[in-house]
């Protein structure tokens, strides 16, 4: 499963169990081959989360071979030296648990939520993809696999706007950026996929010294800590992965790109504003701008260009949250008799008026307590701590770095996100997607 996260309500939220400061209570451990271990305990329900967070997605990925990620969400479900193919799903769902995985840009992460008794059993399955898969990688199983990705990523460009995240990584990155590619990969860089080079692609990125083990639930620390040591401890650390060259994105300009999609019935328009990547000075606060021009119906341009002007149909602004570098983007279906220029120069006309007139005292309160509530109700399951502790060290080096994030947003000043919009939403910062259904296809 692909995919990108959004909303700035995502950032954090709350959990069960509580350390004395108010923050999720947490034990972090690094084993001597480098794998980073983050405990919480929740006896609150007698379940436990297992959640490995690897520090490789499709920017890690090399010219030719595009798609080896996301290839390895699925191949790690194929079978490794102690555990046939099939084993790993029939454990966990016979467990009357249930598993699964996704891909970014940035990482894959892959989680099991199982009764609590079968933590060692997940954690044997789980060192066991981690150490012994090259071992079962072959021309067969590759094939299969193969063909699995090939079909995905053929039933996602069969729908409605199917290529909308790849024209539009296109148009906003530079070349020689490493998200400008697709992170499903291309057709012809899947067929020239080798055995050789899966099996060395798992050796360079999926090792212990590049993961996260996160145990989220009902255990004992020191428990699962002695289980770990006995299924990952032997495990021997990787060399350090190759560095990432991310090239500037200050002086891209504003980029356009025009497509026909048989498949759409209404044009949709995407205005993109390159920003810093997630945790970097500047991305909470556009984070928050986001919120207050596109989310939800109280924000500016849904109040304005949807209900007042009825210029849109639908129209949204979010963030996506890649660390490298981010994107700020709306997305506008224009009403009936509306043309997407008119409505590509309303938005633009309402977003200048972020930073010529600022950001209203009422407007940031909304957001701050949309953060309040999500901190509440968010990650009130053991799944979704474990996925925040392993966000938060995966990617920023600390369990608590989502929660700290929070905290910084809840202190903001209207002048501090004003700044922010002024600095990073101006038209030539501004990649522009416009999706058109093709002439005279079936509708």
């Amino acid at each position: 499963m692909l995919r990108y996260p959004l909303l700035l309500a995502l950032l954090l939220a709350s959990a069960p169990s509580w350390a004395a400061e108010g923050k999720i209570a947490f034990q972090s451990t690094t084993l001597s081959n480098g794998l980073t271990v983050v405990t919480h305990e929740d006896r609150s329900m007698p379940v436990v989360a297992v959640n490995i967070w690897y520090k490789v997605g499709s920017k890690n990925e090399q010219i030719g071979r595009t798609g080896f990620a996301h290839l390895f969400e699925h191949y790690m479900f194929e079978g490794s030296a102690h555990s046939p193919s099939g084993e790993y799903f029939q454990k966990i769902f016979g467990m009357g648990g249930v598993t699964n995985a996704n891909t970014t840009l940035d990482r894959t992460d892959y989680f099991a939520i199982v009764p609590s008794e079968n933590l060692e059993e997940v954690l044997r399955l789980e060192s066991d993809r981690m150490g012994f898969l090259r071992s079962s990688i072959n021309a067969k199983s590759l094939d299969k696999q193969r063909a699995i990705v090939k079909n995905e990523k053929r039933l996602g460009e069969n729908k409605a706007y199917g290529g909308l995240f790849e024209d539009l990584s296109d148009t906003a990155w530079p070349q020689g950026h490493p998200y400008k590619s697709a992170v499903i990969g291309s057709m012809q860089d899947l067929d020239a996929a080798a055995v050789a080079d899966v099996k060395a692609f798992h050796e360079t990125w999926y090792n212990p010294n590049n993961a996260v083990l996160v145990i989220s639930g009902d255990f004992d620390t020191p428990d699962a800590l002695a289980k770990v040591r006995k299924w990952f401890g032997g495990l021997p650390a990787g060399a350090t992965p190759p560095a990432l060259n991310v090239p500037s994105v200050a002086n891209v300009g504003r980029t356009t790109k025009v497509v026909e999609d048989e498949k759409a019935q209404v044009p949709l328009v995407i205005l993109a504003y390159r920003i810093p990547g997630k945790g970097k000075p500047g991305w909470n606060e556009m984070s928050v701008v986001s919120q207050v021009l596109g989310g939800g119906r109280t924000s500016r341009l849904v109040r304005t260009l949807q209900y007042e002007r009825q210029m849109a149909v639908e129209v949204s602004a979010q963030v996506f949250g890649f660390l490298e570098n981010d994107l700020f983007f709306v997305e506008a279906v224009p009403a009936p008799g509306v043309t997407v220029a008119a409505l590509t120069s309303a938005v633009e006309a309402e977003i200048a008026k972020v930073g010529q007139n600022g950001i209203q005292r009422k407007e940031l309160n909304r957001v701050k307590a949309g953060i309040r509530t999500a901190r509440l109700d968010a990650l009130q399951t053991a799944g979704n701590v474990a996925e925040a502790l392993a966000e938060g060290q995966g990617a920023f080096g600390s369990p608590s770095a989502l929660e700290d994030q929070a905290d910084q947003v809840l202190k903001m000043r209207t002048k501090d996100a004003t700044a922010a919009a002024g600095r990073y939403l101006k038209p030539d910062n501004a990649a522009v997607l416009t999706i058109n259904p093709k002439t005279g296809a079936p509708q």
